[in-house]
């Protein structure tokens, strides 16, 4: 860029007379200095503008770069803030995903403890199964003793059915025969008295024949009662039920 030219020194002026008027020629110097200075930002502002166009000219065939560019770069601003903000959004997906995969890790993680588990659960009851089916066969046996132990009982129950019917029945018999016996003691005892009192009249009877010389007939003997007959007891038979 050009500098502005410095005005030519002016020749000393004389002394200004004493009538107070300012001398011409230092007017004529500010306006150069003033057109100096206006040249010099004319020269300036070419110089800009031929920069300018030059930058343009460059970018132009050297970039490509036309009167759209501009609107392509701020399109290629929104769209690069667009695929910013989709990022942003993408980055928090990915740390929702990676939460989730962590969340999920741990589920897997309880899921096979879980599975561990039930591993152990079915090993014990396949154990607890052969235990038990061991104890059927011993239940099925112990079973088949206890129904041979009930056949055994109920025929044990059946003989004292039968043992309580006889003794019922030796019981009723041994009864009847007291009953019996009771009443044949009493009748013995009728007899035995009417016996001692035929022995006692035979005595008086006795007696008074001794005293008395002459024959009297005989007391005609009554026959016992009917009731003093000894009746035959029966004998009961007991007969064994089988």
């Amino acid at each position: 860029m050009s500098q502005p030219t410095p005005s030519p020194s002016a020749p000393p002026l004389d002394p200004a007379p004493a009538t107070g008027r300012l001398p011409v020629p230092i007017l004529q110097g500010c306006g150069r200095w003033l057109l100096g200075v206006i040249g010099w930002l004319l020269t300036l502002t070419l110089s800009v503008a031929l920069g300018l166009v030059a930058l343009a000219g460059i970018a132009y065939f050297g970039f490509g770069f036309d009167l759209a560019t501009p609107g392509q770069i701020r399109q290629s601003s929104a769209d690069v803030v667009a695929l910013q903000t989709q990022a942003g959004v993408l980055t928090t997906e990915v740390a929702l995903l990676r939460t989730a995969e962590s969340e999920q890790a741990r589920q897997l993680a309880s899921a096979n403890e879980r599975v561990g588990v039930l591993e152990a659960q079915a090993t014990n009851f396949a154990q607890q199964a052969t235990t038990l089916a061991a104890q059927h066969g011993t239940t099925v046996a112990l079973a088949g003793e206890l129904r041979a132990n009930i056949a055994v009982a109920a025929t044990i129950q059946a003989e004292g059915q039968q043992a309580q019917i006889f003794v019922a029945v030796v019981a009723t018999t041994q009864a009847d025969t007291a009953a019996r016996v009771t009443e044949l003691q009493r009748r013995t005892d009728r007899i035995t008295r009417f016996l001692e009192r035929l022995s006692d009249l035979a005595v008086d009877v006795a007696g008074e024949s001794a005293a008395v010389p002459t024959s009297t007939p005989l007391a005609t003997l009554a026959p016992p009662p009917a009731d003093l007959v000894p009746v035959a007891t029966p004998t009961a038979t007991l007969t064994a039920t089988p």
